[in-house]
C-alpha cells in the first residue's frame, strides 16, 4: 500500500472505537488468498437487459437474462408466434437448444417440425383448436403476450408474463399467466416455470394428445440420432426411445456440444437439460413426448396416444383455473442421476410461487 493511501487507511480507523480490532482485521483481509472459483460462481450476480422483440408485429419487449455477464437465457415475447425462450446455455455458456427455425440450421440440425422453437409452452387441443402447431388452419390458435414485468434479485431474476390463447380470428378463447424464476442451485441454473391456466372466456378443456405441453428441442449435436453420444433418460432409467410415452418425474437430455474449430466429438464437452414435473401438481401423472430426433416434452393432458385409456380431456370450467409447474434446469457435464435425484428432492419441498 502507498504511503498516501496508508495514511488515508489510519484516518478511517480514528473513526471507530475499536481501532485495534479494526489494525488486525485488515491485516488479516490483506493477506487473505483470492477468492476461490466457487466463492466466485456462488456470488456471480443476475442482471437483464430488455430489447426490442424480433417480432416486428409485438407490441412487448423481449428480456435477456445474464448471470455474472453470461447470458442465460433471452425470454422472446414472440418467438415466431408464440413466447418461448432462446436460446438457453448451460452455465458456462454452451448453447442447449436447436437454432432452427430462428436462424439457420446447423451441421446436426435438420428443417423439420417449424414449430419445435427452443422451449416453449403450449398444446394441440383446446376447445377443438390446435396451439401445438403453427400451419395457418381455421383451426389453428396463437398464444399472445400481453403484458411482461421483472423482478431482479441477489439470489436470481423473475419475469411474470400474461398471455392470451386466440383463435385465428383474434377471439380469446382463454388467458394465462406464466412465472418464469431464474435461479442457482449445485452450480447449476434452474429455471422454474409456474403457469395459472385461466378460463376467462367459457369453459375449456385441454384435450387427450401427444401434442404437447411443455417442449424443448435440444441442440443437434445432442439428439440420439446424431450418434455422438447424446441420450435422454427419465427417472425410472429408461432410455431414448424406450423413454417415449412413459410417465415420469423427470427427463434429462444430455450430449455433446459442437464446437467451433474442432471436428472431433470426443473433444467437445458436453451439457444438459433436466425437466421435473412438480409432485404438487393437481394432475397427478405427466407423459413425456421423448423423441431421439431431439424433442422431450412434459405432457400432463395427453394419455392415448402414450398407450393409456383415452378421455375427454382436462376441463376449467368457466371462471376457474388450472396451475401447472415445472422445473428446468441447465447443467455443465453429462447426466448425473444422483444429481439430478437431488434436484428432484429439493424441487418437491419447493412451493411453488401460484
Amino acid at each position: 500500500m502507498n504511503p498516501q493511501r496508508f495514511r488515508r487507511f489510519l484516518h478511517q480507523l480514528t473513526q471507530h472505537a475499536c481501532v485495534a480490532v479494526a489494525a488486525v482485521s485488515f491485516t488479516q483481509t490483506a493477506s487473505a488468498a483470492p477468492p476461490s472459483a466457487a466463492t466466485a460462481e456462488a456470488t456471480a450476480t443476475w442482471e437483464t437487459k430488455t430489447v426490442a422483440s424480433d417480432d416486428r408485429e409485438s407490441k412487448q419487449q423481449d428480456v435477456e437474462i445474464y448471470r455474472g455477464g453470461k447470458l442465460i437465457a433471452r425470454h422472446h415475447s414472440s418467438l415466431l408466434g408464440t413466447p418461448g425462450l432462446y436460446p438457453l446455455h448451460s452455465p458456462s455458456g454452451l448453447p442447449l437448444t436447436r437454432d432452427y427455425p430462428m436462424e439457420e440450421k446447423g451441421k446436426y440440425e435438420k428443417d423439420d417440425h417449424h414449430h419445435h422453437r427452443s422451449l416453449w409452452f403450449t398444446h394441440g387441443i383446446v376447445n377443438e383448436l390446435d396451439f401445438w402447431l403453427d400451419k395457418p388452419t381455421p383451426h389453428t390458435g396463437y398464444v399472445v403476450q400481453t403484458s411482461m414485468s421483472k423482478e431482479e434479485g441477489e439470489d436470481g431474476i423473475t419475469l411474470t408474463t400474461n398471455n392470451d390463447w386466440n383463435d385465428p380470428d383474434g377471439n380469446r378463447v382463454l388467458s394465462d399467466q406464466r412465472q418464469w424464476t431464474f435461479s442457482e442451485s449445485q452450480g447449476d441454473t434452474v429455471i422454474d416455470l409456474d403457469v395459472r391456466l385461466k378460463a376467462t372466456d367459457g369453459d375449456v378443456t385441454f384435450g387427450d394428445t401427444k401434442e404437447g405441453t411443455l417442449g424443448i428441442r435440444v441442440a443437434g449435436s445432442i439428439k440420439v440420432d446424431a450418434k455422438l453420444g447424446g441420450t435422454g433418460q427419465n427417472a425410472e432409467g429408461l432410455k431414448d426411445g424406450a423413454a417415449w410415452g412413459k410417465k415420469s418425474a423427470w427427463v434429462d437430455y444430455s450430449g455433446p456440444i459442437q464446437q467451433a474449430g474442432s471436428d472431433e466429438p470426443s473433444d467437445w464437452p458436453t451439457a444438459g437439460i433436466t425437466m421435473f414435473y412438480h409432485p404438487g401438481n393437481s394432475q397427478p401423472d405427466c407423459y413425456w413426448h421423448v423423441r431421439t430426433y431431439g424433442l422431450f416434452a412434459a405432457n400432463p393432458f395427453g394419455r392415448h396416444h402414450f398407450g393409456q385409456p383415452e378421455y375427454e380431456g382436462v376441463k376449467i370450467a368457466d371462471g376457474e383455473h388450472l396451475d401447472l409447474h415445472f422445473r428446468i434446469v441447465l447443467h455443465d457435464g453429462g447426466f448425473d442421476r444422483e444429481k439430478s435425484e437431488q434436484h428432484f428432492a429439493d424441487y418437491a419441498d419447493t412451493k411453488p410461487s401460484l
